[in-house]
């Protein structure tokens, strides 16, 4: 891979994908402990309620698109039992730490890219996911996957950073993502430019209204999003009709 860009955040396509797996793998060793840290323990709860919004049936396959070190899977295979869940990422390197911490669940590292699931069409009970949007370089093919492996019926269900309004809780949030952020990541994580770069994507990350825009075009119907943290996550759940 080429020497990494001054701006990352900046970078469109195959060069961003390229980027992002590479950051991934880099801080892979101390992932968990930044997103802790980070969300001042509040991920887990955050990826608690998402897999509750699943509703599957027994024997379900779920596909979690950007698994990481799995956290997202684990949560949804012990609220589902019976379920199956695919956790795919593009990063090798985070994948590695999914069987120490899976004990028995039935949760799966798979490497691939979300862009083009090793999944069978319309056989998946459930699509999830969990701070990956802004790191993907082609959101509409991503959505379009997920609805293609999903079967009828089948939801996604999303968790993202979004941008909370008030007078209040806007400017405290800024200043955590574009201050504070930053300095901690790299502090904890011996890499500056990977969270000088997730800050950076906090900037990009569309509306809930333009991401429910794109989940109706890739066929997906009863899309709704949930706030949480005041705003500054936010939740899109949405159904395969």
């Amino acid at each position: 891979m080429a020497a990494s860009p001054e701006r990352p955040a900046t970078l469109k396509g195959d060069e961003k994908e390229q980027y992002v797996e590479g950051m991934f793998n880099r801080i892979a060793p101390r992932y968990d402990l930044l997103n802790r840290v980070m969300s001042m323990k509040m991920d887990q709860r955050w990826r608690r309620r998402a897999a509750r919004e699943l509703d599957l049936r027994e024997g379900d396959v779920v596909v979690d698109l950007g698994a990481g070190t799995g956290d997202l899977s684990l949560e949804v295979a012990r609220a589902h039992r019976g379920a199956r869940v695919v956790a795919l990422d593009l990063a090798r390197a985070m994948l590695t730490f999914i069987p120490a911490k899976r004990g028995n669940l039935p949760v799966e590292p798979t490497h691939g890219s979300a862009l083009a699931l090793p999944v069978k069409s319309g056989s998946a009970g459930g699509a999830v996911t969990a701070f990956v949007l802004r790191n993907v370089k082609d959101l509409d093919l991503f959505f379009r996957e997920a609805h293609r492996v999903l079967r009828p019926g089948g939801r996604f269900v999303s968790l993202e950073i979004s941008r909370p309004p008030g007078k209040v809780m806007g400017p405290l949030y800024r200043f955590y993502f574009f201050r504070v952020m930053p300095k901690v990541g790299a502090w904890l994580s011996k890499d500056r430019q990977a969270y000088t770069y997730l800050s950076e994507t906090v900037q990009m990350v569309e509306t809930p209204a333009q991401i429910a825009g794109r989940l109706q075009r890739a066929g997906f119907e009863d899309v709704r999003h949930v706030p949480l943290m005041r705003g500054a996550v936010m939740m899109h759940v949405a159904r395969k009709p």
